[in-house]
């Protein structure tokens, strides 16, 4: 059954996303895909292979954290961790999983919103060509 996409930046700040993904992963009665993406520092212009696995390892005791949350209520919930550039990343994995939904906290959408809203050409791709994007907080 295809999953809830739910992409978090940080656990603590994105608590309403990942309540609004579980409650569409409930609602719907689907498993859910919490992702978190890491920005490489070679992109900042400085590429520290120790930081990257810091990073890593961070990420995934968060992610470890939402999958709990997940379970506790009911919901068959898994983890991904991709390091790269945020938009590309979050349209591979919703492609790899066959996302039914991606859940999105609208701050991140400062580099998001040509590709979320189609405003660049077909050719370059957005995820409403993947699937729906729900957006979660204010903006």
């Amino acid at each position: 059954m295809n999953p809830i996409l739910i992409v978090i930046k940080d656990i603590k700040n994105d608590k309403n996303v990942l309540k609004g993904g579980f409650d569409k992963a409930i609602e719907e009665g689907r498993p859910a895909v919490i992702a978190k993406i890491i920005e490489k520092s070679e992109y900042l212009g400085v590429y520290n292979p120790e930081a990257e696995e810091y990073f890593v390892q961070k990420a995934w005791q968060e992610i470890e954290k939402a999958i709990e949350e997940g379970r506790k209520l009911g919901i068959n919930a898994y983890g991904i961790v991709k390091i790269g550039l945020l938009e590309e990343k979050i349209d591979e994995i919703a492609k790899e999983v066959k996302a039914k939904l991606i859940v999105i906290g609208q701050k991140k959408l400062s580099g998001l919103k040509k590709l979320v809203f189609g405003h660049g050409s077909k050719e370059e791709g957005s995820f409403e060509n993947v699937c729906p994007v729900l957006l979660i907080g204010k903006k």
